[in-house]
């Protein structure tokens, strides 16, 4: 059965308040609060901030197992506006669509998934419905960093756009600094030094040429030069004594730190090679967390249980063929899975348009997306095991 009207109505009034409530990484309490207002509004049985700053609705339902909801309410920012060809922060109605930053990534589906899980709470469930927003996923994951370690879902489902499909993974992401020293002389007589940009296009050219590993479902392992700076920055008539570049990698599976700044020192043996960290703080100030520039790579059996039951809830909701795949770009799922609940994406819109100036998420696209978060709450948490044998021990083998 399909959500009522008023619900539905809901979903697309919801995406649109978030969209008008600005929240850059680091900055989100306007998107915050007002989502926390929400909560409140939707009959939400506790709603919280943790200590990072995340956004938290509960529904108890009695004993039984927990699915958390999970999306983040941070968003890129909107740029020049002029480049927008609507404003940014409007949350406009447009060619049957919600417009605006964060409306597809990912706004629309937490308004899906707080709306959807009013509808289970009026037909009754067993266990914890959690829906959550999460802060800095942009810039590093903090606030799921922080709520992944405190929480012990069963299963987690989250919402990063997928067209409405299910997504099982994707790629990490490692961002490496690599220095390549030269040495100073004047420009007028260039061969007295040795020109540090000339090295870092030779270590360029040969990163490109790299075979990296690969995995079946995720494809290969990538290395881009995202930014290259030169020393001395004020010596517009200097040859460069030392050039760093910022490596951009998307790891698969196995392809682990360690080897990944090795294999990008082999480049260059006279490189230094070396990882950045992150300083990462709630926006009130009141915790802080200092960690390497990591996110790693996520990936769920496509042979586990979950995955098949989400397939069959999600079909015989959206009365069609739901494929299963894995997104071309990093999310929270590592952090949400750190105490070993499966992760499952499932959201609404088309991936590619995050980040654009063109951001937009289809109203039908959000309807399908609530009526799917309805259909994998009830099954999951109607105290009957999505899967065969009992949910405890299906998830504790899927966890050894």
């Amino acid at each position: 059965m399909d959500l009522p009207q008023a619900d539905r109505d809901a979903v697309v009034e919801l995406t649109r308040t978030l969209v008008r409530a600005p929240s850059p990484s680091g900055r989100e309490r306007p998107a915050v609060d007002a989502f926390v207002s929400a909560l409140h509004d939707l009959g939400f049985d506790r709603v919280e901030l943790d200590e990072a700053g995340n956004a938290i609705g509960t529904l108890v339902g009695g004993d039984g197992p927990t699915l958390v909801l999970n999306g983040h309410l941070d968003t890129v920012p909107t740029g020049d506006p002029a480049d927008w060809p609507v404003d940014p922060l409007g949350g406009e109605l447009n060619d049957g669509a919600v417009w605006g930053r964060g409306s597809v990534d990912m706004k629309g589906a937490l308004a899906a998934m707080a709306v959807a899980a009013r509808a289970v709470a009026r037909a009754g469930f067993a266990g914890r419905l959690v829906v959550a927003g999460m802060v800095q996923e942009e810039v590093g994951g903090f606030g799921a960093r922080w709520f992944g370690e405190r929480q012990r879902p069963d299963l987690v489902v989250l919402g990063e756009p997928s067209d409405l499909g299910i997504r099982i993974g994707h790629r990490g992401r490692i961002e490496a600094r690599v220095v390549l020293p030269g040495r100073i002389a004047h420009a007028a007589k260039a061969e007295l030094g040795e020109n540090a940009v000339l090295r870092a296009a030779r270590y360029s050219l040969a990163l490109a040429g790299l075979t990296l590993p690969q995995d079946p479902l995720l494809g290969r392992s990538s290395a881009t030069v995202t930014q290259v700076r030169s020393f001395p920055v004020d010596g517009a008539n200097v040859v460069p004594g030392r050039a760093e570049l910022t490596i951009d990698y998307r790891n698969v599976p196995g392809d682990e730190v360690d080897a990944v700044l090795a294999r990008l020192a082999g480049v260059d043996l006279g490189a230094r090679v070396d990882l950045p960290e992150e300083t990462a703080r709630s926006e009130d100030g009141r915790v802080e967390r200092r960690f390497p520039r990591v996110n790693p790579a996520y990936l769920l059996d496509r042979g586990h249980p979950a995955v098949g039951w989400a397939r069959a809830v999600l079909g015989a909701a959206l009365e069609r063929e739901v494929g299963v795949g894995t997104w071309w770009f990093a999310t929270d799922a590592p952090h949400l899975a750190v105490r070993g609940a499966p992760v499952l994406g499932f959201g609404p819109g088309d991936p590619e348009l995050a980040h654009t100036t063109r951001e937009a998420v289809p109203i039908a696209s959000l309807h399908a997306a609530a009526h799917g978060y309805r259909a994998l709450a009830s099954a999951f948490l109607t105290g009957t095991p999505p899967w065969e044998g009992s949910m405890p021990s299906a998830l504790a083998e899927a966890r050894a």
